[in-house]
């Protein structure tokens, strides 16, 4: 059976728009209410239904229109809130325009989440996942009430140590599949670990995240896109848990870590700088396995920046998450927004402490709404650290001192760099190769169209020239379409000519199939 998504919202266009993309997964089945009239029907039902066989039937996630219950109060959202059976049911906003007094608004009424209309597909995953995971803990409370009544009824104590053990083995089951070891064991283990709540900490942020797969995915086959990113997630997974990381969430193609929660750790700069360079090397061995299975090249980018942040258990009594909040959090997303493929991108505030541990290649400022001074972003390449071999350390009856003194004398240093593939040269275009451009800002165009011309091309790159009037408006390293009659690609200003003003230099992220065919007459070298 379908899991239903209630849709509340005086707006019909608006709810149809929703109804259509909730459904178009498959899994969700979208419910539309019309404000009131249409909550109070239901609210009747739900009463009529409850005492019978079959029992009321309650969704499995609740979305909100915030400017319809602005404008009436949030009426229908309280109607819901004041039954208790509604109590566990994770409840989303969905917002024309998403600002920190509406976030503010939404979270004080219960929201878990507030997302932007109309849905990407980020908001259609986190919406499959809220319904999913709310299914799931539904079920496993009433397997659990279930077990509680036979364990009652028990009268032998191996029975019960036995039942307790199979809980204890799901539960590292269920959980063991979204949280590192440690977050099971600080949940399972600690009284204070299952507990709403967190803290403030100081961690190290990393965010991963495909380029160009949202367009890729759209012409691949559901299972196909469903192998690719298994065996991407798997790997960059590992990698990551292996240098001590917790992966908060995952998002599509996208992975969010921190290192240095929930248990401290001195060296967190250093783990998370080590993950990122394995994750980079290790796209070689995910594209082997994309290529031997016919499969295309995935190209990934990594930021990171370390702060202060916010981090536990949030949620209610009946649905809860390990998440991370902060400046530090937004402030990692635009720098890996920054990233191109096989990329790492690490602000200067993170590496200060770092110097003469890691190498960087290139330096640029990028700018985040909400702070005025420009952010310096450095490319890391390589990463020198002095480990204690494991082998020549004394027993644990040694003296402490002694230990850390022959630890010291025995320390060997161990490089970490980053494999990067030669750059295939651009074939010069000859003749008049036209392209037409558009500025993005997440994905929206901000700029009206620009005329440019193909200089040169590869299979990863593109010269273009343009007035130096238009070049001006352009910023390195904000994304661009580029459309070549019905064909088209994303792509990352990477560099501005200073030699020439006119000229720009941009790496693909995406390219449609027929893109590069479309401007492939007249090569020559270059």
């Amino acid at each position: 059976m379908k899991k239903e998504v209630w849709v509340i919202s005086n707006c019909r266009e608006e709810l149809i728009e929703a109804q259509r993309r909730i459904n178009e997964g498959g899994s969700l089945r979208a419910v539309c209410l019309v404000s009131e009239p249409a909550v109070e029907r239901v609210m009747e039902g739900i009463k009529e239904a409850e005492g019978t066989k079959e029992g009321a039937h309650f969704p499995s996630l609740i979305i909100a229109d915030y400017e319809t219950g602005s404008r009436n109060g949030f009426l229908c959202l309280k109607r819901l809130q004041a039954v208790p059976a509604f109590a566990g049911i994770p409840l989303f906003f969905m917002a024309a325009a998403k600002t920190r007094e509406i976030d503010e608004e939404c979270y004080g009424l219960g929201a878990t989440v507030v997302l932007r209309k109309p849905f990407s597909d980020a908001s259609l995953l986190r919406i499959e996942r809220a319904a999913w995971q709310h299914e799931m803990t539904r079920n496993y409370e009433k397997m659990l009430q279930h077990q509680a009544a036979e364990l009652a009824a028990a009268k032998e104590i191996r029975r019960l140590n036995s039942q307790l053990e199979a809980r204890n083995a799901l539960l590292y089951q269920i959980f063991g599949k979204y949280f590192s070891d440690e977050v099971v064991d600080l949940i399972l283990d600690e009284p204070e670990g299952a507990a709403i709540g967190g803290q403030k900490r100081e961690v190290t942020v990393m965010m991963a995240d495909l380029r160009g797969f949202t367009s890729m995915s759209d012409r691949l086959d559901a299972d196909v896109v469903t192998a690719i990113l298994n065996h991407f997630l798997e790997e960059m997974t590992n990698v990551i848990m292996e240098h001590e990381g917790t992966i908060i969430e995952i998002i599509g193609d996208s992975i969010l870590a921190v290192f240095g929660a929930p248990l401290p750790c001195e060296a967190a700069k250093e783990n998370a700088v080590i993950a990122a360079i394995e994750m980079q090397n290790r796209m070689r061995m995910v594209n082997q396995f994309n290529q031997n299975n016919g499969y295309p090249d995935l190209q990934m980018g990594i930021g990171m920046h370390s702060g202060e942040v916010f981090i536990g258990n949030i949620g209610s009594e009946k649905l809860m998450r390990y998440n991370v909040i902060g400046q530090a959090v937004n402030l990692c997303s635009r720098i890996e927004s920054y990233s191109v493929g096989g990329q790492i991108l690490a602000s200067r505030e993170m590496l200060d402490t770092m110097k003469g541990h890691v190498k960087t290649d290139k330096t640029f400022s990028v700018s985040m709404k909400g702070i005025h001074e420009q952010i310096m972003v450095e490319e890391v390449v390589e990463i020198t650290c002095t480990c204690a071999r494991k082998d020549s350390i004394p027993d644990s009856g040694e003296d402490a001192e002694e230990r850390a003194d022959v630890a010291h004398a025995q320390a060997e240093e161990i490089i970490y760099r980053l494999e990067r593939d030669s750059e295939e040269p651009l074939c010069s275009v000859c003749g008049k190769r036209k392209v037409t451009l558009y500025a993005l800002e997440d994905k929206h165009i901000v700029e009206k169209s620009l005329q440019a011309q193909i200089i040169a091309y590869s299979k990863t790159m593109v010269c273009l020239s343009l007035s130096a009037s238009q070049v001006n408006r352009l910023e390195e390293y904000m994304d661009m379409e580029l459309v070549v009659g019905t064909e088209n690609a994303y792509a990352k200003l990477v560099e501005k000519n200073t030699a020439n003003p006119g000229e720009i230099l941009l790496r693909f992220t995406y390219l449609s199939e027929g893109f590069l065919s479309g401007i492939s007459a007249g090569e020559s070298g270059r």
